[in-house]
């Protein structure tokens, strides 16, 4: 694996309650999910007492303005958001 993201309580989005787990990731996308210390990795993430879960969705952000001043919106991405619907209030820069 290229990277192991060790130990994390790993809650998936199906409802259930979270699991310890190792995730190991390649190419960017998460190839597999093992029992705590069964994957290893170029690199590894100790994720002890930290919680991994998928990408959350605003469903309604004002962030129009914010992402022409700073497209890699560090501020979301950094609160696990990979998903943003803007201009659903009339705003828009495309005439």
């Amino acid at each position: 694996m290229e990277i192991v993201v060790h130990g994390a309580s790993v809650v998936d989005g199906d409802g259930g309650p979270g699991y310890r787990a190792d995730v190991g990731i390649e190419r960017g996308r998460i190839a597999e999910i093992a029992e705590p210390a069964q994957l290893s990795g170029k690199r590894a993430i100790d994720a002890d007492g930290l919680v991994l879960a998928p990408g959350f969705i605003d469903m309604h952000a004002h962030s129009d303005l914010q992402i022409l001043a700073a497209p890699d919106h560090t501020a979301k991405v950094s609160q696990g958001v990979t998903l943003e619907v803007i201009g659903q209030d009339g705003l828009s820069y495309a005439r």
